[in-house]
């Protein structure tokens, strides 16, 4: 009796980073907590702007993984449509309407507030309008990720309009308002950003997930990712004790610290985090790991506000310590929840530490 075909495995480091991803989005929001209302020279500001700096490369991780992945394969605009924008649109409605309850009871918010929340939604799920955005560029997206020369054209267009010159006329501001004010204005005459924005990412994800590296661009590629990553640490941190508050500057996602620590980490676990001889149990904690964490996503902020409602938030303890442990409770706590939630069904809803849920991930 000839043998079945094994089920294809999914590809293992894309689990990894999801789930890595998810725990450092977890540990993100903890340390943003109170990074506005403590001293910038305390030691607890700076545990909080490490922790909020060190984990920016989390979301493009996870737009770059769903790029990869719906850019791979043929999905018709009906299919997105009917599938992905509804069920991400449904969720986002359910869940904006359930925070918005919860301010309205618990909190007392206006009932104007409470309305505008069901719009605009909590302050996590802006990343389900962003990523609504890339599935509807999809169909536009496949074209140019099939011919290799058009999609280095657009991936140094992106670069060029929501890195490159941003960052320049950042940096000439320092120098120069007149010079920053000039380039600023070609970026607004362009309207280039607005089209390109996270693009970036989800087409570099796919781009990356099917190059190849020799060791010598790994070598550079890691470097470069060393240097972002204590750029995004030191420099909010000196200009935050500069003007004695704290500053957000170098902290967004079009930033180019934050592409140059992202792409590294992403190259990193593609080339040796694979795992092909994982073994089977250890793959199925980590497969389970990666679906529940969509779920995560949406349900972390709930458990974060219900500990501060019961005296417990990153103030409780030394922040270099309270952060790292609040969010292995809060990691834990909800994707307990989000297991509850979806059952022994499969959260495929696609992209984000959700939506990269497709069912094959065989690449």
């Amino acid at each position: 009796m000839p043998a079945k075909n094994p089920v294809p495995r999914r590809v293992v480091y894309f689990d990894l980073l999801r789930v890595v991803a998810i725990f450092v989005v977890v540990a993100v929001h903890l340390s943003a907590m109170h990074w506005a209302d403590v001293d910038v020279n305390s030691r607890a500001w700076f545990a909080f702007n490490l922790y909020c700096t060190a984990g920016k490369w989390s979301v493009p991780i996870f737009v770059m993984i769903s790029g990869a992945l719906f850019l791979g394969r043929e999905v018709s605009i009906s299919a997105i449509l009917k599938k992905n924008v509804a069920r991400i649109t449904t969720v986002f409605l359910f869940w904006s309407g359930c925070y918005a309850l919860v301010d309205l009871i618990f909190r007392h918010a206006p009932l104007s507030v409470v309305l505008s929340q069901l719009i605009t939604g909590h302050y996590h799920l802006w990343f389900l309008y962003m990523i609504v955005g890339l599935y509807l560029l999809i169909p536009l997206l496949r074209p140019i990720v099939q011919d290799e020369t058009l999609m280095r054209y657009f991936l140094l267009l992106a670069f060029l309009f929501t890195f490159l010159l941003p960052q320049l006329a950042l940096f000439t501001s320092f120098v120069s308002h007149e010079a920053s004010t000039v380039i600023r204005t070609v970026i607004m005459y362009s309207y280039c950003f607005f089209p390109l924005g996270f693009t970036i990412y989800f087409v570099g994800g796919y781009y990356l997930s099917r190059r190849s590296f020799s060791h010598r661009e790994e070598i550079m590629l890691y470097c470069v990712g060393i240097a972002a990553l204590l750029f995004s640490i030191i420099a909010p941190a000196v200009l935050s004790r500069a003007q004695g508050a704290p500053n957000a500057t170098f902290y967004n996602y079009n930033d180019l610290n934050v592409l140059c620590t992202s792409v590294p980490i992403f190259v990193f676990a593609k080339q040796h985090l694979n795992f092909p001889r994982m073994g089977e149990k250890a793959y199925a904690l980590l497969r389970k790991l990666s679906k529940y964490s969509f779920g995560v996503y949406l349900v972390h902020p709930m458990v974060i506000e219900l500990l501060q409602h019961f005296g417990i938030d990153t103030f409780s303890c030394n922040a270099f310590l309270s952060v790292p442990l609040l969010a292995i409770f809060v990691f834990a706590a909800s994707t307990a929840i989000s297991a509850c939630i979806c059952g022994g069904r499969q959260m495929d809803t696609a992209s984000m530490p959700p939506e990269a849920m497709a069912s094959r991930q065989s690449l």
